[in-house]
């Protein structure tokens, strides 16, 4: 295997299929609303803006395009996840990636709720990946060929990473999501996030949200946006001051493109 830290190496990331009897499936009304999925891979973005820039990234989102046997041959490592309703999604790239000879690295909600139904993966990143990704990146500093990563520890949000938006085509998906806060302090019997995000809300920075929502207007993306928080007012404090910075940002928009209009 060759080194997979050296400049260059092609990174394959897989989001995972969603299961046909899942939420995320309404996939009629995307064809509605002219687009083919709901939304897009946040988490899978996330993981690509914390492994190391220096690789090549294709993101394929088998929700909305076909995962083809050249995207095996043209990868050198391949990374998978998701949630329970992606499972068997899951175990079919691992399986098919394993065929190309591909190193497999699964992370994500499933995973870390159940590793041990994914042991066939060569490596296990567990839990929030902003923790685990760097002690992946230190064993493959070693040259190890397999690996289980997990930790008690909690992401700190206010040293969070934008998100890689430029891997995908905004207009496969109806909205694209930003990630304020991570936890809950709330105990409901049917919900897992206090497992496995805590009880305490971590926030972001209300500068690092306007730099996620300026990331976006620089690609050129002008749609719907959705905080995908579990609870978005988890910090009542907090969530004022981010409101009031969206708000302004917004405002700034606004009138920058009336003044376009105007010179028009």
């Amino acid at each position: 295997m060759k080194n997979l830290l050296e400049k260059g190496t092609k990174c394959l990331i897989v989001q995972s299929e969603f299961s046909a009897y899942s939420f995320w499936n309404y996939v009629d009304i995307c064809k509605i609303a002219g687009a083919k999925y709901p939304a897009a891979p946040l988490g899978l973005m996330t993981v690509a803006a914390l492994l190391p820039q220096q690789w090549e990234f294709k993101l394929i989102d088998t929700n909305v395009e076909l995962l083809l046997n050249e995207h095996f041959e043209w990868a050198d490592i391949v990374c998978t996840g998701g949630m329970l309703p992606q499972q068997q999604s899951i175990f079919s790239i691992i399986d098919k990636a394993h065929h190309y000879d591909c190193p497999v690295v699964v992370g994500g909600p499933d995973p870390s709720s159940q590793p041990n139904l994914y042991q066939s993966a060569d490596y296990l990143v567990l839990g929030e990946g902003e923790v685990t990704i760097p002690m992946f990146i230190q064993d493959l500093r070693k040259d190890s060929k397999s690996g289980e990563y997990k930790s008690e520890e909690k992401a700190d949000m206010m040293q969070a990473v934008v998100p890689r938006f430029d891997l995908i085509r905004f207009k496969d998906y109806i909205q694209v999501g930003i990630q304020y806060s991570r936890g809950c302090p709330y105990n409901c019997e049917f919900c897992d996030i206090i497992e496995l995000y805590g009880r305490k809300s971590r926030t972001k920075t209300p500068e690092q949200i306007i730099n996620e929502l300026q990331t976006l207007y620089d690609l050129g993306y002008r749609g719907h946006i959705d905080f995908v928080d579990d609870n978005f007012t988890g910090n009542k404090k907090n969530v004022r001051r981010v409101l009031t910075a969206i708000k302004d940002w917004s405002k700034k928009k606004i009138i920058l493109f009336i003044f376009r209009l105007k010179l028009q």
